[in-house]
Formats: C-alpha cells, structure tokens, sequence
C-alpha cells in the first residue's frame, strides 16, 4: 500500500465541561474520579475512574470550581475540602486565556 492510500490518524476529540469548546483529548486536562470516591488531575488520561476534561484556562477551572460543573460530570454529590484545594491550586497555576502543553501542566503540577 502506497502512503497516498493510508488513512489519517485519528485524534480523539473531548469536550471541556465548562465552556463546552471541543478539542483533541491531548490538550485538555482530565479530572477523574477515582474509585476510592476521590477526584484527581490525570496527566496520562489513562487512570481508572470516570473523567472530565476542562481547558487549560483559569477562566474555565474558576467556573467549574463556583458551579457545580465538576461535581455533576463526574457524579458526585459534592466535593471534599481536601479535593477542592487540589483542583483550586492546579488552578492556580493557569493562565488567563493561554492554552499549555502537556509538559507545562507536568511541570506545573510537580513543581518541576
């Protein structure tokens, strides 16, 4: 088979729960819910546990933290204190409007 022939790679699509843009999976960021209950950033997009993607923008992670975005994509009645300073200070780390890579939310997420 000629590389004329092959077919394009697929890229997954997700949509952000907060503004509803759609993007590749790759550059937005995956909450999920582990099965212990407790809601966690996964970088990988391969943890166990039901997931919600949100830009990376302070806008939509302020929207989602003051709604009830988060709780309700990933079914949850409400969200522990613990888990909200977690999502709170990811959140912190994000700029107004500018998107990141995968490595800026590792590096900002790790301290690195």
């Amino acid at each position: 088979m000629t590389s004329s022939h092959l077919r394009p790679k697929h890229i997954p699509t997700r949509m952000c729960i907060t503004c509803r843009s759609t993007g590749a999976k790759r550059g937005l960021v995956r909450v999920v819910r582990t099965d212990e209950g407790r809601v966690a950033i996964d970088l990988t997009g391969k943890r166990n546990g039901r997931g919600a993607y949100l830009c990376h923008t302070l806008t939509c992670w302020t929207t989602a933290l003051e709604r009830t975005s988060i709780q309700s994509a990933l079914r949850l009645s409400t969200l522990t204190e613990e888990d909200r300073a977690t999502l709170t200070s990811f959140a912190r780390t994000l700029t107004l409007e500018q998107p990141m890579t995968s490595s800026d939310v590792s590096t900002r997420l790790h301290g690195g």
